[in-house]
């Protein structure tokens, strides 16, 4: 069963008035006829023992909100149906070339159709406004109820901001069984005529499908993926993480003398603390999974750490001069050291290189300077690599 639209019954109406003009009379004799021995309350079916066919289309027209942390999806959207009602029959010469009428749906057999995986109040779609069903006289009835529909959507953050979000919709005639009614899906992908898209998420696939349960349900599943627009979280968030994280080991370039390494290690350590503290809320909060982002943020404010102590280390060693206050382990690290940059070359095998402080201090400088660069280009490489592959 194929889905007529409303474009197709206004060129009837369209072409109808052209060749005769209807009159109130007209349309009041028909719907006296139509629904004088009606009854809304059975099945519409001539044959009782067989199941209504009602062919659906899913219309999407905006795509309202998206909860990470709730992992609730919110979007407007109408559903539409359309069956064959062999009571509503009518011949057009009889009633002045009227070829379809619009009723009231209080007088019409209706049927209600629920999204299961809501999370407010379980209501059929469109149960708070009057949506008006249109009848052909071939007896088909088009019916297009709708809302704001509001469904639990399980969600992956790991890749935040560079993530994708799939949403499964499902709507099913609660109460009617398949040997009662089965749904017919009239297009494989929902229609987009009255979509208006979202500044923040890209719809990136849109299908439909019926599945009939083995509870004896059938059901009509609407798969939604969205894609997340992410310059606005890459040019607050990463891009500053990035800059924190290049600058912080250039404090090891600066020279102890100058006695500002640990003020500037901790200046650096608090304004990243700072700031990782104002972009927390920015960064959807769950726990599974866990945002990648958010666990290399950490990571680099550990380093930052890191660099603290070992700024306060380095400058400790440089005024030392005495090397009995050196212990063995720091000052064998500093002769492999040494002797790799070429530093001290000793006159015999048997003559021990000087360790001074000062020796040490440009040793750590060195491990500290690369090995933290090191690892934060490991970090963040490696968290491009998880959210692009």
């Amino acid at each position: 069963m194929r889905f007529q639209s409303l474009g197709v019954l206004l060129v009837f109406s369209i072409a109808n008035n052209y060749i005769n003009a209807q009159s109130h009379t007209d349309v009041k004799k028909l719907y006296t006829d139509l629904f004088t021995d009606y009854k809304k309350e059975i099945l519409p079916t001539a044959d009782q023992s067989k199941p209504l066919v009602v062919g659906v289309t899913f219309y999407m027209a905006s795509f309202n909100s998206f909860n990470e942390v709730e992992e609730t999806i919110s979007l407007t959207a109408a559903v539409g149906m359309n069956w064959t009602d062999p009571a509503l029959k009518w011949n057009p010469n009889l009633y002045g070339n009227v070829y379809v009428t619009i009723i009231n749906p209080k007088d019409l057999w209706l049927p209600q159709i629920f999204l299961t995986n809501r999370v407010d109040s379980m209501n059929p779609v469109g149960d708070d406004t009057m949506f008006f069903p249109t009848i052909v006289f071939t007896g088909e009835v088009i019916y297009s109820p709708g809302g704001i529909l509001k469904a639990k959507c399980p969600t992956d953050i790991s890749k935040f901001p560079f993530d994708t979000q799939t949403c499964t919709l499902q709507l099913m005639t609660w109460g009617f069984i398949q040997s009662n009614l089965l749904l017919s899906s009239n297009f494989d992908k929902a229609q987009l005529d009255f979509f208006s898209p979202h500044s923040d998420w890209n719809l990136l696939e849109y299908s439909t499908s019926i599945v009939n349960e083995s509870l004896g349900y059938s059901v009509l599943y609407v798969k939604l993926t969205f894609e997340r627009e992410p310059l606005y979280f890459a040019v607050m968030i990463i891009l500053p993480t990035l800059l924190f994280s290049l600058l912080n080991p250039l404090v090891f370039v600066l020279p102890v003398e100058s006695g500002e390494r640990v003020s500037l290690s901790m200046t650096i350590l608090l304004s990243y603390a700072i700031f990782l503290t104002l972009v927390s809320a920015s960064i959807p909060a769950s726990s599974n999974p866990m945002c990648i982002l958010l666990i290399a943020m950490i990571a680099i404010i550990s380093i930052s750490g890191v660099i603290v102590i070992g700024s306060i280390i380095s400058a400790n060693y440089f005024y030392l001069d005495n090397s009995k206050n050196i212990g063995m382990m720091m000052k064998y690290l500093t002769k492999l050291w040494m002797r790799k940059k070429n530093k001290v070359v000793p006159i015999d095998e048997y003559k021990e290189l000087a360790i001074r402080g000062k020796d040490i201090t440009e040793m750590l400088d060195s491990l500290f300077f690369y090995g933290t660069y090191i690892l934060i280009f490991l970090i963040i490489s490696g968290y491009f690599l998880y959210v692009l592959l």
